[in-house]
């Protein structure tokens, strides 16, 4: 039986990134009503295009191999060219692909996306997969559960039963389906989570409250179960709750980003990262806030995940950017 740190279970795909100009004539952007325009039946010349592996078990399997742990990725792929792409991907990055899942004569799910102006626009094609994991060989300490496309409650269950029997720890950031299922669902996979990861936005649909201020947020979150709870909210930073009822708060590092997608799964990965090796939440804050702020400065979800001794250098260089307590 192999043993790993963290098992990742979700969703693995293929992003495809177009990158245009803000100058180019052939895009606009409505800003009052929040659209991208693309004239009809134009061929639009592009700055740069990349395939790169995405998903977000997929991402935070990576972010942490990078800073030392050792894990492997539980998601069903298909069987085409670029799901080899996803398994070469991986094991270049030492995750173990032993749980794997590949669909018979099914493609990859894919998203593509529009960088335009310093903001992506994604199209997103889930494959209808069944997710039977199974968990009988293998011990992990941890469980980072996470969006999983059509046909999910079966893997979540039996990741919940496989916790429940070992005692492996559940991180917890659901995705757009689960989120959809609503607060009724995703409370009772909150309240066994050791950390749950949202950002604002998801914390209130998790409640099934709206327009709660973040304090309000953390209590009533940590109230449903969860130990440690975690609420990203974009350019104002991170709010962190942890076990003793502290609360805390650490702002973003400056730097122009690029490209958002992967900031989420950066800070859960640098966060898990350090918590597991025993950095506590404060410092898992910092580790978070590095890691989702260098994703965000390159195309893509994983070329930005730092490595251990990148991560260590940015967190001298930063040795003032901590964690503020929140009363």
């Amino acid at each position: 039986m192999e043993e790993f740190d963290v098992v990742c279970v979700g969703d693995a795909l293929i992003d495809s990134f177009i990158s245009i100009h803000e100058s180019s004539s052939h895009l606009s952007l409505d800003k009052d009503k929040n659209l991208l325009c693309i004239g009809f039946g134009e061929k639009v010349p592009v700055d740069d295009c990349q395939f790169l592996l995405g998903g977000d078990a997929c991402n935070v399997s990576v972010g942490l191999s990078r800073l030392g742990l050792k894990t492997t990725l539980m998601a069903e792929i298909g069987d085409d060219e670029f799901s080899q792409k996803i398994i070469n991907g991986i094991k270049n990055e030492s995750v173990d692909d032993g749980q794997l899942i590949l669909g018979e004569h099914t493609p990859s799910s894919f998203s593509i996306g529009i960088n335009f102006a310093g903001e992506r626009t994604l199209f997103v094609d889930h494959v209808i997969r069944l997710h039977k994991f199974s968990f009988e060989n293998i011990k992990s300490k941890w469980v980072y559960l996470t969006s999983i496309g059509e046909e999910w409650e079966v893997a979540y269950g039996r990741t919940m039963d496989y916790c429940a029997k070992t005692g492996a720890l559940i991180a917890f950031s659901p995705g757009t389906l689960q989120l959809q299922k609503g607060p009724y669902y995703l409370l009772k996979v909150a309240q066994v989570a050791k950390i749950l990861f949202v950002n604002k936005e998801e914390a209130g649909l998790v409640l099934g409250e709206k327009n709660l201020e973040i304090k309000d947020l953390l209590l009533k979150l940590k109230q449903a179960g969860p130990p440690i709870v975690s609420v990203t909210d974009g350019e104002n930073g991170s709010y962190v709750i942890d076990e003793d009822g502290k609360m805390y708060h650490l702002g973003i590092t400056s730097g122009k980003p690029v490209e958002r997608t992967g900031a989420g799964d950066g800070y859960a990965a640098g966060f898990l990262a350090a918590y597991i090796k025993g950095k506590g939440v404060m410092e898992a804050m910092r580790w978070g806030s590095i890691n989702s702020a260098n994703v965000i400065t390159v195309v893509g979800a994983q070329p930005g995940l730092l490595g251990s001794e990148r991560m260590q250098r940015h967190l001298e260089v930063l040795h003032a950017f901590v964690p503020q307590e929140i009363t």
